[in-house]
């Protein structure tokens, strides 16, 4: 496989194609994946390259780690399918949009001549 050819980070990449592979049902859950030196040689990258990738899924619910064991393809929730980095970025933007909305709002609500609450006459 061609890192370089691809956008990304290669711990992306290689992230990216270990979900492939258990999206598209080549890895199921409860399989055991290869062992990280392995994967490294698969995917022409770092042992520390697939390391991060392995976090990334584990963090988006595709796998599961058990130490001293091995890597293992998580059972998916049937009620909720994983959450992936991509849905917390636009959760996320999501939010800086409202806070911005909020933010114009407020001033403009304080450029209206009112004065601020704590400085109003009792």
């Amino acid at each position: 496989m061609d890192l370089e050819a691809s956008p990304g980070h290669p711990y992306q990449q290689v992230a990216a194609k270990i979900a492939s592979k258990i999206a598209g049902g080549d890895l199921r859950p409860g399989e055991r994946l290869a062992p990280v030196r392995q994967l490294a040689a698969e995917y022409g990258t770092t042992n520390a390259t697939v390391q991060r990738s392995l976090a990334v899924l584990v963090e988006e619910g595709w796998i599961t780690r058990i130490p001293n064991v091995g890597v293992y393809v998580r059972n998916p929730d049937a009620t909720a399918p994983p959450v992936t980095t991509a849905d917390v970025m636009k959760a996320l933007d999501d939010l800086g949009s409202a806070v911005a909305d909020l933010r114009q709002r407020v001033e403009r609500l304080e450029g209206g001549g009112a004065a601020p609450v704590d400085q109003q006459p009792r």
